[in-house]
């Protein structure tokens, strides 16, 4: 039976029986188990095994495990999701929610805020318009200090017209961006090329939505802005790291992610940026080019 390895940033590798849609990355054949198997039962309920070695999921047929158009399969995802985390944390790492860049001049720009809040349309402008080589507008890993890209594809909201008509232009054709030849999500999966592997964070910006905007960016003390990242990860992660079975199952040997986050902001400029939902993605294009 075909099997596809897919490599997790290059702490975690899934190997599964069928594609995922839920990592960005081409797969490669392989032979050799993951670290994660995830493949297809007879049984009713899926069930998660931790074999000393490796984790193995084990989902039943009427498991929805593919993306269909802009939903994706959020109980397998969850699954996934929390297998990948309890192992990230084995080794001292853990995922987290938001926006990571590589700045024209070098620096790494970290963008964290609540769901909803627009970081994904700022991410695409600051690629769009200001050059920027984006590492992820979702899901990253934090681990020893840096930030690297979780290989999910890129979050882009479809009510942002602007960018839906970029990446179906011409200009989208560019080293910066690739398009999927998937005719019914493109606006939702399309990469930028050639991004970095890791950063360190030399900027960090928390957002905070209030009517009316508070007007400048406010600089922060680091162990402030681990504080709302720490929050702001509780809250987003607890939305889908929840799956009981794969928590039971994995020792996850303890590990507190709040000392892992905080070493990655705590040599960084940090800013809390009060502005509504409609002008982040300006907020934040003005805030860059200060």
């Amino acid at each position: 039976m075909a099997s596809y390895t897919y490599d997790l940033s290059g702490f975690v590798t899934v190997d599964s029986e069928f594609e995922l849609c839920l990592v960005d990355v081409p797969p490669r054949r392989s032979d050799e188990g993951g670290d994660i198997v995830v493949r297809r039962g007879e049984a009713g309920a899926p069930t998660v095994e931790w074999t000393g070695r490796r984790v193995v999921v084990t989902v039943p047929p009427s498991m929805t495990v593919e993306k269909d158009a802009a939903t994706e399969p959020v109980r397998f995802t969850k699954i996934l999701l929390s297998a990948v985390q309890a192992l990230l944390l084995r080794r001292e790492a853990t995922l987290a929610f938001g926006s990571a860049f590589r700045a024209p001049d070098g620096s790494g720009v970290g963008l964290f805020g609540p769901s909803g809040c627009g970081k994904s349309a700022a991410s695409f402008r600051l690629a769009r318009e200001r050059g920027y080589r984006l590492l992820a507008d979702d899901l990253l890993v934090f681990h020893d200090g840096r930030v690297y890209p979780f290989p999910r594809y890129l979050n882009l909201p479809r009510d942002v017209a602007a960018i839906e008509r970029w990446l179906r232009s011409e200009e989208a054709s560019t080293e910066r961006v690739r398009l999927w030849p998937d005719a019914a999500d493109v606006p939702r999966r399309s990469v930028t090329e050639s991004v970095p592997e890791r950063i360190e964070l030399d900027e960090v910006l928390v957002v905070a939505s209030h009517e009316p905007p508070a007007g400048s960016p406010e600089p922060i003390p680091p162990e402030d802005a681990a504080a709302t990242l720490i929050d702001l990860v509780d809250k987003s992660l607890a939305g889908w790291i929840t799956e009981s079975r794969t928590r039971e199952a994995i020792d996850d040997r303890g590990v507190d992610r709040r000392p892992i986050l905080r070493s990655a902001v705590s040599g960084a400029a940090c800013y809390r940026l009060e502005t509504p939902r409609s002008d982040l993605a300006r907020s934040v294009a003005e805030f860059v080019e200060r």
